[in-house]
């Protein structure tokens, strides 16, 4: 006798199978209104289940290279079922998506409802390609690493280049390095982005020690190319930027002066007050104890490297913000470090 099973198990077994081949075949920025979707988009960020007419429900944010989108995921009246669903899923999971994309309050977002046999579950993570998730520096990284090692070469004082050249010759460390990002949420947050911002800051400060004879050139120069090589060893970006553990508690600020202390150890004839200098000016370029600086700059180069590292990062970001408004933008947008709202000029 021919078993028959039910409409709503059929589908799932249906949409279940379809998954198991999934390639991602649409980007976020092609995502309309009432469209279908059945493909691969990260998690970037989780908000809780709450309680709705229905049953529960909770939303994420998940994208690709091309941008982010809110998720909302519409459960029924099984809070346990929804609470264990949302507690499997974690920032930088890729999850096979089948929903549809609808607006709330203007914006895309995009609908998975069960009751609609649409479905939600994470990827597996022996099929994803993170270049599909994560966005990259237009700029070319190996011309990029080039003008760095020139500008490194510029150092004069044998026992700094010797300690620059000791990361930059380090094919783990670099490989690393090329590919990081500088930040999660405000500028050059994307692969190669600590690469491209080191090497703006270092352009910077060989330019003010052009300007301010009162500075050490060599010192500025090797405190610009390593004071944020601890972000190496702050940040997971797989198919999203996430914090270490490390980085949550200590800080890249702490984990850079760690790094390189360590490798001072090993530099014949850098004096333990050329290391003092340099410490002090890695764990002070934030400025401000509030931005995570464990001291304020007390030196010449320690003040003009924090204040070059603020630039770099503002203009940087204020630039970026102006690439992405779109044509419906309002003009006024979140452009500062400190959540401060500042217009843009979109002429």
């Amino acid at each position: 006798m021919k078993s028959e099973l039910p409409v709503k198990l059929i589908y799932p077994l249906l949409i279940s199978r379809i998954c198991d081949r999934l390639e991602k075949r649409i980007f976020v920025e092609d995502l309309v209104e009432g469209q279908g979707i059945k493909d691969r988009l990260a998690v970037r960020d989780k908000i809780p289940p709450k309680e709705y007419a229905r049953g529960w429900f909770f939303r994420l944010k998940v994208g690709d290279r091309t941008g982010d989108i809110p998720m909302v995921y519409w459960g029924g009246s099984d809070k346990r079922m929804v609470e264990d669903l949302y507690s499997s899923i974690k920032a930088g999971d890729v999850l096979e998506v089948h929903g549809s994309v609808t607006t709330y309050r203007g914006d895309l977002q995009i609908s998975v409802n069960p009751d609609e046999f649409h479905k939600l579950r994470r990827a597996d993570v022996a099929t994803v390609d993170p270049t599909e998730y994560m966005p990259t520096t237009k700029r070319n990284v190996d011309e990029m690493f080039e003008e760095l090692m020139e500008y490194s070469a510029e150092i004069q004082q044998e026992a700094y280049y010797s300690l620059v050249m000791s990361f930059l010759e380090d094919d783990a460390f670099c490989k690393e390095f090329k590919q990081s990002p500088y930040s999660k949420n405000y500028s050059n947050n994307y692969l190669g982005g600590l690469l491209e911002h080191t090497l703006d800051d270092v352009k910077l400060s060989f330019s003010a020690a052009e300007v301010y004879d009162e500075l050490d050139r060599d010192l500025l120069l090797t405190a610009a190319i390593v004071h944020d090589f601890g972000k190496v060893y702050e940040y997971e970006h797989f198919t999203s930027i996430e914090l270490t553990t490390e980085a949550r508690l200590i800080g890249h600020t702490v984990l850079c002066e760690r790094i390189v202390r360590e490798r001072a150890r090993k530099i014949e004839g850098l004096t333990e007050e050329q290391m003092l200098k340099l410490s002090h000016i890695v764990l002070s370029h934030h400025g401000d104890y509030e931005w995570g600086s464990a001291r304020s700059p007390r030196m010449e180069e320690a003040v003009a490297l924090h204040h070059i590292d603020l630039f770099n990062v503002r203009m940087r970001g204020f630039i970026q913000a102006k690439e992405e408004l779109d044509e419906s933008d309002e003009e006024m947008i979140y452009v500062s470090k400190e959540g401060v709202r500042r217009p843009i000029f979109k002429g």
